[in-house]
């Protein structure tokens, strides 16, 4: 068999790593504010254990065709806040944006619909060429009073990935709080399992997730790594993107989006272990380069 290249392992990887998408519940028909803060209800008990530092519960699965990871966390957000910014294509791109691994991001209003074009690349030196473009098409589901759903959604991936989904579900607690979910998930196939094992024998094999397997003989938790562990840190990423988008809700735009970048940074070091990649001058420094790239091809447009 024709061995994979480097090049064709990382463009994969550059989707999985970059993570900007929920489980056969998260993308199943909408539910309604009830059913949600029902849910909320079932797991108070993880909630207020708070294992991650604020309320927050996180689940994950691999069926050996498709990878799914979801969120539920409660928010210090009032809804209507949150309701503004998931209605708007700019806003989604500008939370998606703050992951390391989002170059960048436009919003299109197109014929068929509000259309994301996000490209995903390595952390330091992407180039066209260690770039992958998809396109995501944003649908509004469901906005009530009681109740939000947006989704985002794309056909296909790199190397036989395919049906990408991103859904944001929301309800408020009360006038100061709201109760999330936060969805993720793809299909895969054999190519793509191949290009993943190959970066999980190389830079991925000291990476880990959320999930805690067992102790060791020390007591230290052993944490889940692989595939599943990746779509844990991905997704726990874009819970946290969401979280520092809406807790800077004034401002000049260059004003709040330092500050927005700055947070994101912030909340994934509470998570290190998982989640630290670089230094915040590293991550700056590439994000202002990728926000000066985007307002060029933003001029061309």
């Amino acid at each position: 068999m024709k061995m994979i290249s480097k090049y064709g392992c990382f463009r994969l990887l550059a989707v999985l790593i970059a993570g900007v998408l929920g489980s056969h519940v998260a993308i199943g028909a909408p539910m309604d504010g009830a059913q949600l803060l029902a849910r909320r209800a079932q797991l108070q008990a993880e909630l207020q254990e708070q294992s991650f530092g604020e309320p927050l519960v996180l689940r994950s699965q691999d069926d050996g065709k498709r990878l799914e990871g979801e969120v539920y966390a409660e928010l210090g957000q009032p809804m209507e806040r949150i309701r503004s910014m998931l209605g708007s294509g700019e806003s989604v791109c500008g939370m998606l944006f703050l992951h390391l691994n989002v170059r960048s991001c436009l919003s299109e209003q197109t014929s068929e619909g509000l259309v994301l074009h996000m490209a995903a690349g390595p952390k330091q030196g992407a180039t066209p060429a260690t770039t992958y473009r998809m396109d995501y098409r944003m649908v509004v589901e469901a906005t009530k009073a009681d109740y939000l759903r947006v989704s985002l959604k794309a056909q296909r991936g790199p190397l036989g990935t395919y049906d990408y989904r991103i859904v944001f579900e929301a309800a408020p607690v009360d006038a100061k709080r709201s109760f999330l979910r936060v969805g993720y998930a793809y299909g895969y196939g054999s190519l793509a399992k191949m290009a993943y094992g190959l970066y999980l024998t190389t830079v991925g094999r000291t990476k880990i997730g959320f999930t805690v397997l067992g102790r060791g003989a020390d007591g230290a938790p052993q944490y889940i790594q692989g595939e599943r562990g990746s779509m844990e840190r991905n997704v726990v990423r874009n819970y946290l993107a969401l979280q520092a988008y809406t807790s800077v809700p004034t401002g000049s735009i260059q004003v709040q989006t330092e500050a927005r970048l700055r947070t994101w940074f912030a909340l994934t070091e509470r998570h290190a272990a998982q989640l630290h990649e670089m230094d915040l001058a590293q991550y700056l420094e590439i994000k202002h380069e990728d926000l000066k790239d985007m307002a060029a091809a933003a001029r061309l447009r």
